[in-house]
């Protein structure tokens, strides 16, 4: 496949499970290598980019992350500033500032002094996307982001990436099983199926009944809530009439 993407974009990859949406954030991450072709940062290559210098760049947000030593949700959001930080590895005030900014954002700061053990999977997803947010990365990397999180939380999350997107013209790359938080969010969808592009243009154009249908077997229709956006809602329910 070939993509690109240029600064301020808002991009949801979408496709069914074993796709590649997640491999290709780790690629994009740098937490994987290509077996072929190449992966460029504004014109460099990936591989030749410190881990350092990718940090400072752009923040990669898993699934879930488990630590193997006892760490509080504000030692995990520090460690956000790793690619900031002085030559003896000290929080400055304006670190600390950054910190305690990006939990408030995420609806975290009640976890700060919390173990990350001790957390939800929602609550710790909240705290790594803080961290995230700490790093002030020009483009940020969503596998999944919203998969522990409750209905609320969901949508204060994408308020705050969406604000973030808008006002800082943060790059946002997600990757997602939510078509209905693609359609509303996202100004470009990628559908992927068996390693392979399918589709790549603003969610109106791809998110079709019919491409939805060949690559996802569901039927969906699609509601009209204004302002070019819509919503999928199913096409008939258990016990219909077919």
């Amino acid at each position: 496949m070939s993509l690109s993407f240029e600064p301020g974009d808002f991009t949801a990859f979408l496709g069914p499970n074993g796709a590649g949406k997640s491999t290709l954030l780790k690629l994009f991450a740098g937490l994987l290598s290509p077996t072929a072709g190449r992966i460029l940062l504004e014109g460099k290559d990936l591989s030749e980019v410190s881990p350092k210098e990718r940090a400072r760049f752009l923040a990669y947000v898993p699934q879930g992350l488990h630590y193997a030593f006892p760490l509080t949700a504000r030692d995990c959001v520090a460690q956000g500033r790793y690619a900031h930080l002085d030559w003896f590895g000290r929080l400055s005030r304006t670190d600390r500032t950054l910190c305690d900014q990006a939990l408030e954002l995420c609806d975290a700061a009640s976890l700060a002094d919390r173990w990350l053990e001790e957390l939800s999977g929602g609550e710790r997803q909240r705290v790594l996307l803080a961290s995230a947010l700490a790093q002030d990365p020009r483009v940020l990397l969503l596998d999944e982001p919203t998969l522990s999180l409750d209905p609320g939380h969901q949508d204060q999350f994408f308020r705050v990436v969406r604000h973030l997107h808008r006002k800082r013209g943060l790059t946002v790359l997600m990757a997602t099983h939510e078509l209905n938080l693609a359609a509303t969010y996202a100004d470009r969808v990628v559908l992927l199926s068996e390693g392979k592009i399918q589709a790549d243009d603003e969610p109106d154009s791809v998110l079709t009944a019919g491409r939805i249908h060949r690559t996802f077997g569901v039927r969906l229709r699609r509601v009209r809530m204004g302002k070019g956006r819509f919503q999928l809602i199913p096409a008939a329910f258990p016990g219909d009439k077919p």
